[in-house]
């Protein structure tokens, strides 16, 4: 079996319909990623660079599982995402900028709970889990709060404990500093590097 990340002729291209005159419309597509194909070791540490509008957010959304690939093939550790869905969910996590991947109606806990049964996070020890994540992003006092009511950097420190809510193997990072303060990133990344029996992938 293959540790590690391999793409394969990855595609994606969205389609839609614009609308010309009021009775008609026509098909377009917009290709956001076109066969592309690289593989990473597990291990290595790896930077997605390019343009704005390349594709970066695209191709990790299909990594992270959150969109299916037009085209192609993704496996994570051997596993092809199309056969192994569940399994391959469950070792990957993507930390995003922005306030779209969390739920604003309900609490700080109450979202990492949700995520956890979303990733199937094994309910053993996952309330002390869910309090050390917003210990360390600085949220317990805020725990109980909804998610509404947080600030801008609230909410993306949220995100960071529903990134790791389901100890990722392999963790995503798509522009996480959004928001937040720098050292608080780096007091994050240190906390991943340094869990006891766990190598974890950034990208």
């Amino acid at each position: 079996m293959t540790q590690g990340i391999v793409a394969t002729q990855l595609t994606k291209i969205y389609r839609s319909r614009k609308k010309q005159q009021w009775w008609r419309s026509v098909a377009e597509e917009k290709v956001a990623v076109r066969d592309l194909n690289f593989q990473i070791p597990a291990g290595q540490v790896t930077g997605l660079l390019g343009l704005n509008g390349a594709g970066k957010t695209t191709t990790i959304k299909m990594l992270s599982t959150l969109l299916a690939p037009t085209a192609g093939k993704i496996e994570i550790d051997g596993l092809d995402i199309d056969q192994h869905l569940t399994t391959v969910r469950r070792r990957v996590n993507m930390i995003a900028g922005g306030e779209r991947m969390v739920y604003w109606r309900l609490t700080g806990r109450e979202n990492l709970w949700y995520f956890a049964q979303l990733y199937d996070v094994e309910p053993r020890g996952l309330k002390q889990s869910i309090d050390e994540l917003l210990q360390m992003v600085g949220l317990t006092d805020a725990a109980d709060t909804v998610v509404e009511r947080y600030s801008k950097g609230m909410k993306q420190r949220l995100q960071i404990a529903r990134g790791l809510i389901n100890d990722p193997s392999y963790l995503f990072l798509d522009e996480p500093t959004i928001g937040l303060d720098a050292p608080l990133l780096v007091i994050c990344v240190k906390w991943c590097a340094q869990q006891p029996g766990m190598e974890r992938e950034f990208y």
